[in-house]
């Protein structure tokens, strides 16, 4: 009966810490994105002088 209680109790461990792990490489993944991220030139504003 013990070693069940262990080995749920570890698997539940596991599964926390490997979702975790998860979680931390996706917001690495996302602040790697966004500070690499090119921005394109914009294009000069011309005025419009038709009125």
């Amino acid at each position: 009966m013990w070693k069940r209680l262990v080995l749920i109790a570890a698997s539940v461990a596991g599964v926390s810490y490997l979702r975790k792990k998860a979680k931390d490489q996706q917001a690495e993944q996302d602040l790697w994105a966004q500070a690499t991220d090119t921005v394109p030139p914009s294009a000069p504003q011309v005025p419009n002088t038709s009125a």
